[in-house]
Order: structure tokens, then sequence, then C-alpha cells
């Protein structure tokens, strides 16, 4: 007689061994010209019936080396399809269709089958897993043997030793679908009561095939318990170690002596456990993945530089390939375009820009500008409400020419006013908004860019003015990554950085040296943003002429990004919009891509067992990129279907803050709370899935594993070797 109670511990060996044979109707397709053309031979498709119900699909060709790809969409399966690596496990009625590739044949016809899902056989409740056997007058009714010991032909009494064997064949084979092989282990449980004493007991597995004279051949070690007190609970807790592989049986062979034989002996065997050690097939993409918060920039200085679908180089028109290699869309636009008085603002640009860019899944940076002497004596871009309120201004020179530019005076109180009161409203209206990445402070000098080199005549502001400027923006943003120009530098930069402000530098590859300075950002464990000193056609015409005029390379471009640790780079801002620059370099747009800011790689993932045999999953995860993830996000592990749709979450996401997962690193992280409740649904025949998410309420994770199996909602499948 057997009762079952179903164990949290170990019900995860059934997705992966319990079940029968079960037939299905397999059909296929076959060309007439299959016979006149060289294929591989077609997939035969073959399933089996667990206990609850689900099915176990398996597939194999006859072509030796042949790969197996296969589809449950109804789609015809190609080599972008899921690849066969080992039995499938499904919960719900499903028609596969598969096909074999093998290079120098042609693909196999089509192979097709409908799985259809029977009732449960029986309640997942009563698995058999930690079970117990009712061995009750055990010695008697089953007539167990007696072994008498000769000596000099006189039966020996005192070593009369009782032997009895319990096959646990059927039971292996219920449970793992096979019989434990050489090295494994098996672990026993065995809770027992004796109405009489018992002096000595020994247990062995061994294999009980006739068929092959193994009949009674060990295939474990032994263990021995003495003295069993009549009457008194005693305990067996072994593991057995396989030195040999079992032909056809497992037996558990009992040898015990003891004083008296009675009837009411009663033993229980119970948490018959594998040792459980499951790894998961992982490796690298090979491909380029386009992740949040990081990445290659591209420039757009109005929504039609994204959406003009009559533009072949706009961004987002389905023309511009660059689009494919961009994370965040990088804008800008003069001061006076958006504040028109001290209450009046006009967002309208920038709001349209955030709308598109959070529709394609990009985020958007800019810098709002006073001045700008690339437009001449029409450049002064400080709104007129700031001179009309009694700012100061100055008749700058344009370095180079006789024109003239209207300036303000940048150390003017009321030109400080203005910028903090723009700087409260920008606050206000973004910080914390997940479509901005990031906005440049750009207060005092041409462009914004904290230099006066252009402007004969006009002078920054004090040390204490500029760092008082940068703490006040640091002040009411608290939340979006804010970032200085090129041109603050010194203590000025330094005291930015002590403020959580980042830095971009826009002289890249041209003037040398500048990714040293740029990499104290990366050092202060902040993001860093770069861009070159010009547009791609013209700075293939730079030459090395002097500290300031550097040639460009290729190899100097990915220098510049490795020195820096640069999270985000520019592609390129010219009228073409990144096409020619992915034209020219696409090989190294696509090495260095992986590489800017983090990039995480799964390394290795397994099931295992505790010291108190709890099941674990441990993810091992390595950050191949360049710098750290300057955001907050969180690893979660769910139970899914084959197309990775949630059931259940495994545990509680675990939590990973903002800079704290360095470049270069490697991490663990154990789920540790498999229950019985989540564990079920791996019995019906899910899948484990891994997922990185910004919002831990999301189902769908918003970064990418760089992982071969990850899945199109960005899950990573993992897949037993």
């Amino acid at each position: 007689m057997k009762s079952f109670n179903l164990s949290k511990k170990l019900q995860i060996l059934f997705l992966i061994f319990t079940g029968i044979i079960f037939n299905v109707a397999c059909k296929v397709d076959t060309p007439i010209q299959y016979l006149e053309k060289n294929y591989v031979e077609p997939v035969n498709i073959t399933s089996r019936v667990k206990r609850d119900g689900s099915v176990t699909v398996s597939m194999a060709t006859e072509t030796e080396g042949a790969v197996i790809y296969f589809t449950t969409d109804g789609n015809i399966p190609d080599v972008n399809s899921f690849e066969y690596k080992a039995p499938v496990n499904f919960s719900e009625a499903v028609t596969i269709s598969a096909i074999a590739v093998k290079d120098g044949l042609e693909n196999s016809a089509v192979s097709s089958a409908v799985i259809s899902i029977s009732e449960k056989l029986t309640n997942v409740d009563s698995l058999p897993y930690d079970y117990e056997i009712d061995l009750n007058d055990i010695l008697i009714k089953q007539q167990s043997a007696i072994n008498y010991l000769w000596k000099n032909g006189v039966i020996t009494e005192n070593y009369n030793e009782y032997i009895y064997n319990l096959d646990l064949t059927s039971d292996l084979e219920s449970l793992y679908g096979r019989l434990p092989e050489k090295d494994e282990k098996l672990h026993v449980v065995w809770e027992g009561t004796s109405d009489k004493s018992i002096s000595e007991l020994k247990l062995q597995l061994v294999d009980a095939n006739t068929k092959t004279a193994e009949w009674g051949k060990a295939r474990t070690d032994f263990t021995v318990l003495s003295d069993i007190e009549a009457d008194k609970e005693f305990l067996l807790d072994y593991t057995f170690s396989f030195s040999s592989d079992p032909i056809e049986k497992v037996v558990l062979k009992f040898l015990y002596k003891k004083e008296v034989l009675d009837s009411k002996v009663m033993y229980k065997v119970a948490g018959l456990r594998s040792e459980f050690n499951k790894s998961f097939t992982l490796a690298p993409s090979g491909d380029v993945i386009v992740n949040p918060h990081k990445g290659f920039v591209m420039y757009a200085w109005s929504p039609d530089y994204l959406e003009n679908k009559n533009w072949a180089s706009a961004l987002a028109s389905g023309k511009n390939p660059a689009w494919d290699y961009c994370s965040v869309v990088y804008t800008g636009c003069p001061w006076k375009y958006v504040q028109k008085d001290w209450n009046e603002f006009d967002w309208a640009n920038i709001d349209k820009m955030l709308e598109l860019c959070g529709n394609s899944g990009r985020t958007l940076g800019w810098r709002i500008y006073p001045t700008n002497s690339s437009q001449g004596e029409a450049g002064d871009d400080t709104p007129d409400f700031i001179y009309k309120s009694g700012c100061g201004r100055v008749q700058a020179t344009i370095k180079g020419t006789d024109t003239k530019i209207r300036v303000p005076d940048w150390s003017d109180p009321i030109y400080i006013e203005a910028c903090k009161s723009f700087a409260d409203e920008m606050a206000r209206r973004f910080d914390g908004d997940k479509r901005v990445e990031f906005i440049d402070i750009r207060c005092f000098g041409n462009w914004g860019e904290w230099h006066c080199s252009q402007l004969d005549g006009s002078e920054m502001p004090s040390v204490e003015i500029q760092k008082e400027m940068i703490a006040y923006y640091a002040s009411v943003f608290k939340t979006t990554q804010l970032v200085v120009p090129s041109d603050c530098r010194g203590e000025v930069y330094e005291y930015a950085l002590s403020l959580g402000v980042a830095k971009r530098d826009d002289g890249l590859i041209q003037i040398k040296g500048r990714e040293d300075e740029l990499k104290k950002c990366y050092d202060a464990g902040l993001p860093t943003v770069g861009e070159n000193c010009d547009e791609y056609e013209k700075i293939l015409k730079l030459t090395d002429s002097d500290k300031w005029h550097q040639k460009w390379t290729l190899e100097r471009w990915k220098n510049v990004i490795n020195v820096a640790h640069m999270t985000y780079y520019e592609l390129d801002r010219g009228g073409n919009c990144g096409q020619k620059f992915l034209e020219d370099n696409l090989s190294y747009v696509c090495e260095m891509n992986n590489k800017l800011g983090y990039n995480f790689e799964v390394t290795s993932a397994s099931l295992n067992y505790d010291d108190d045999l709890n099941i674990l999953l441990s993810v091992t995860i390595k950050n191949t990129g360049l710098a750290p993830a300057f955001f907050d996000f969180n690893l979660i592990a769910d139970i899914t279907d084959f197309n990775g749709k949630r059931k259940f979450v495994i545990g509680e996401p675990k939590r990973i803050k903002k800079g704290t997962f360095a470049d270069g690193e490697e991490k663990t992280f154990v789920f540790s709370d498999l229950s019985t409740d989540i564990l079920k649904p791996i019995c019906t025949g899910d899948c484990i899935c891994l997922g990185l998410y910004e919002d831990a309420e999301s189902e769908k994770p918003n970064i990418r594993f760089d992982n071969k199996n990850t899945l199109s909602n960005n899950k990573l499948l993992l897949l037993a070797d």
C-alpha cells in the first residue's frame, strides 16, 4: 500500500523526468521533388503524456548533424524559429511544425503534429515524491529470506540475517523517466519503528536484473544502523552514491539481524530524493543589443527629424537604418523659443519630441542655450523679457569677424534669477519623467557651453557664481540626470561631480586628451556623454597638425569610447542623420554598441539544493559593458509558458541600485522561495525565464540580456543542458 504527499523540495524534477508514452498524429508534407534532391530527412515528432495530463514532445531526424527548428504559432519554421535541443513540455493543446537543416543539403519537408492535452491522470498533489511505503508484516507476508550462518556444520543463530528487497525501479522511472546513472546520487530518508529490537540493519542499492545475471549486484555503498530499540522511532537519512550504472532494476536491499521476528513490525520509507543539480545552456547572443539609458545618441532638432516620411534620413521614418542603433535622441533650441516671459513658457516642441521618442521606445536629452555665435548678430537667444527687466548686456565681437552680437552680462543678478526661475519650471515639468534621459545645464557662454572663446568682450561669471548655478540645478532636479558641457572645467567641474552632475564632452577625436578628462566623470561614479568635435564628413578631413587638431581614425574613435568608459556617444549629428557614418563603419558600430554603458550577460544558471534540501535557482550575470547601469532595475525569475508569458514569479525581485553593478563585475543572485504553489506549473511543462525590469510591476522586461534564447519580449528562456 502506498500513500502520497507531494513535497515542495523535488517537484521540479517532474518537469524533466515524469511521463509515459503517448501517441499523437504526426503528418509530414513531402513534396514530389523531395525524391529528386538531396534533402535532410524529415523530423519525426513523438510525445508522451505525463501523470498530470501534460505532454512532453520529442523531435528527431535520421540525418546526422542536422539542426531542428520548430514553431508553435502556426507559422512555417525557419532558422530563426525555436531551435530544438531537448524535449519540450506543453500544458495546453498546440500544433507543432518542424524542419531539419544541415549545410550542403536542402532543408527537410515540414513535419507537423497536433498535440492534444488529455485530462489529468491524477491530481498533481498525489504525484509520488515524498511517499510512504507501508511494509507492515513484511517479513512474514513477503516471506523474507533467512540466511543461516553455518560454522563447522552448525547454524549460528546469533547471526541470523534476514533479507528483503524493495524494488524501486517503477517509482524511479515514474519520477525521473529513467534510472540513476554512475556518479549520480539518491537520497533516502527512512523513518521506522519496531515492536522488537533490531541489532543491526544494512541498506544498499543493488541491481536485480536476472536477464543479465546481474541479480543482487551492488550499485552503491551501504549504510548501517545499529541497536534499533523496540517501540522507539529511528531515522535513517543517507545519500547513496552509484558506483556503476544500473542495467535494468534498482532494488533497495534490507539486511538485518533480529532477536525476535514479530508480525507487527512496520517500516516506512519516505522522501526518496535525487541529489539535484541542473544547469542551463547559456551563450552570448552575438547580436547588437539596443538597451535603455545607454548607447548611441542621434541628433534631431525638430519633430521632422524623427517622423517626416518624405525625408529619407529622418530617424523614425522607417528609411534610416541608423535609427535601429539609437537608444537616445538629443535635441536643442534657443532659450527665447521656450520662454516668453517670467511665467510664460512654450514647451510644445519638447513635448512633441518626448511623445515621438516615448512611442518609439527611445528617450530624449536636450540643451536650451542663451547664445549662438553661428547665427551672427541674430544669435542672441536670451529672452527679451530678461533685458527688459533690467539685465545688463554686452556688445561682443564674434571672434575673427567684425560682427557684433548682443549677449547678457552673465554675472548680472537679474540674469542669474532668470536662469534659476527657468530651472524651477523645467524641473517642475520634467524632473522624473521617464522619457527624459538627461538635461544639459546651459546657462553661460556661447551655446551655453561655459566658455566665451568666440565672444570677444564677454567674460564668464566667477567660479562662485558658476558653482552656485550648478548647486541650484542640482537642488531642483531630484531624479533626472543633469550634465555640464565640455568647458566646465577645473574646480567647477569637480564641484559638479560632487553633486552628481555628469559631464558631456563635445570635443572628442579632434582635441587630444579630452577622453582622459571625461574619464574623471566615470571615476566619480557618473555616466559619461561624448560627441565628436564636428560632423562625420568634416572630421574626416582633420590632420594631426597639433594637440587641437587630431586626425580621425576608427582606432582613435574606439579608444575614446574605451578610455572614457562611455555610457552615451554621438553616432553622428550631420544632415544625413548618421546614415553615412553607419554605411562606412557598420562593423565598428556593431562592435562598440554593446560596450557602451552596461551590457548584461547571464554566464551561468542552475537549479540545486541548499544544505536544507531547499531547491535554489542560482543565476550569475556579468556586466560586459564599459560602465555600470546608472538607474535602478530588477532581476525577476518567472514560471512561463514556452513563449515567455508569465504564470508565476519565483521568489522576490532582486533590486539592483544604480551604479552598483560595475563594468567587468560578476554577480550571483539566488532565488530561494520556490514554494509548492510556484513550482506546480513546472510539473505541467512550463519554463523558467529571467528578465530585467526598471518597473518591477511590469510583465515585460525593458532591458534585454546579451544572450541567445532571449525571446521577443526580452525574457531569457533557460534551456536545460
